[in-house]
């Protein structure tokens, strides 16, 4: 599978959207990704990728579908059982749609897998591709380069790309899905309960 993955990524730079070549359209994940879901993809799932396909303006627009609408919750349920908010939320949106087109890759550009694309350095292949697990880790990075709340007064995309660390010509990526992140986030947060915030760090905008 990694050996089609990687002829994805390369296929990347060609086409109608001009991606960079480690970003993989959304087009082109719908054989080579792992669950995000024990149990599927939900009726609401379905329902959520149909609304936010109207409403969505850059990369994913008109490529939500049941299963990354599952992948998406995955990392929206995480945050909030972290006891985070919406932009931590957004935050992590906003990369898994640059990393993955928000889909749970068992492959990528070297060794990197998951949602977040995240290399061997991370974790183990078990834990990089289990959507909750890969989410924390991604948080407790943020948390770490940006304690204290700060994420929280620093662009959305700029967080993303002080923790994935790309090439500098591509770190703009992120804030290009900035706004779709936050409207990915809209749909899920209230469908999936609320944990009110506590502090600066979980509820400052």
């Amino acid at each position: 599978m990694l050996s089609s993955l990687t002829a994805l990524y390369l296929a990347a730079t060609v086409g109608l959207t001009p991606l960079p070549p480690t970003e993989i359209r959304p087009d082109q994940v719908e054989h080579v990704a792992l669950p995000c879901a024990q149990t599927g993809s939900s009726a609401d799932d379905t329902d959520t990728a149909g609304a936010l396909n109207q409403q969505l303006a850059t990369k994913m627009r008109g490529y939500m579908n049941p299963y990354n609408t599952s992948c998406a919750r995955a990392v929206v349920e995480t945050v909030q059982r972290s006891g985070l908010n919406e932009r931590a939320a957004a935050i992590a949106i906003a990369t898994v749609i640059v990393e993955s087109s928000i889909a749970n890759l068992d492959g990528g550009l070297g060794d990197s897998v998951g949602l977040f694309q995240q290399r061997a350095s991370w974790g183990s292949f078990e834990q990089r591709t289990d959507p909750e697990w890969a989410t924390g880790r991604f948080l407790a990075v943020m948390r770490q380069f940006f304690p204290n709340g700060s994420w929280n007064d620093v662009a959305i995309g700029d967080v993303a790309a002080a923790i994935q660390r790309p090439a500098a010509k591509y770190r703009h990526r992120y804030g290009v899905e900035a706004d779709d992140a936050v409207k990915i986030v809209g749909e899920l947060w209230a469908q999936n309960g609320n944990w009110p915030p506590s502090s600066k760090e979980n509820g400052g905008r």
